[in-house]
């Protein structure tokens, strides 16, 4: 069996480093399968590439890939397309979620889900982050259940995991090359009714030097709501 977890970043020298080599570090220790963590740069313009470009040179598992646009999306899409693997999973770069919940979401597309979502808005997750922020993604969620009546309760956390199937058949029909790319691919899996979808509780701390401009975000995510309800209908 063999995982690759995307690591995507957009200006991110201070910290790359540090979380690649937290995240490496934990791989090699706990993770019981084949594995390569690929650090895709969006069209960064700071120090990243150099960076990314020594991490892969030092460590065995750890490969970079430099794009030229931007977009969470748009980094996982290139990245799951062009490399094969068994499980496709991607973490944000601050390691918000907790890393040891990697097993759990790797484990769960081994024994056949097709998309496996770490969720901050489950009975037993635990998560930490400011008021204004909470309120914004509760929002969020509520808007998409009125909208699509998805049964998931987080779709924008940046933890989750698919497997073949989705790479193949539903990856090349997402559109969003940002970060309406996670809610897309879940509300179109979810309307398909023919992929096995589990979202699990996970522990995840705020990072207060997120770059996530929030209101430009919540414009974006507004906008493709409707766009992609249009098209569904």
């Amino acid at each position: 069996m063999k995982l690759i977890l995307v690591v995507p970043c957009y200006n991110e020298e201070k910290i790359l480093e540090s979380s690649i080599t937290k995240l490496y570090k934990y791989m090699e220790d706990n993770i019981k399968h084949s594995w390569d963590i690929i650090i895709a740069n969006n069209a960064s313009t700071d120090n990243t590439k150099h960076i990314a470009n020594k991490l892969a040179s030092k460590l065995l598992h750890v490969k970079a890939v430099h794009l030229k646009v931007k977009g969470r999306g748009n980094a996982l899409k290139y990245v799951w397309s062009n490399y094969d693997s068994d499980v496709y999973a991607y973490c944000d770069v601050d390691l918000a979620t907790n890393i040891t919940h990697l097993n759990e979401l790797c484990d769960y597309i081994i024994f056949g889900k097709n998309i496996v979502i770490g969720s901050r808005y489950l009975k037993y997750s635990n998560a930490k982050r400011n008021i204004r922020r909470f309120i914004l993604s509760k929002g969020y969620n509520y808007l998409m259940k009125l909208l699509f009546r998805t049964k998931i309760k987080d779709l924008q956390c940046g933890f989750k995991a698919i497997d073949k199937k989705i790479v193949k058949d539903l990856l090349p029909k997402i559109k969003n090359k940002k970060w309406f790319f996670d809610s897309e691919l879940i509300i179109r899996a979810e309307r398909l009714k023919k992929y096995k979808i589990k979202e699990i509780p996970v522990k995840w701390s705020e990072n207060k030097n997120s770059k996530v401009k929030i209101f430009e975000t919540v414009y974006e995510f507004i906008i493709n709501s409707i766009k992609l309800r249009k098209e569904l209908k």
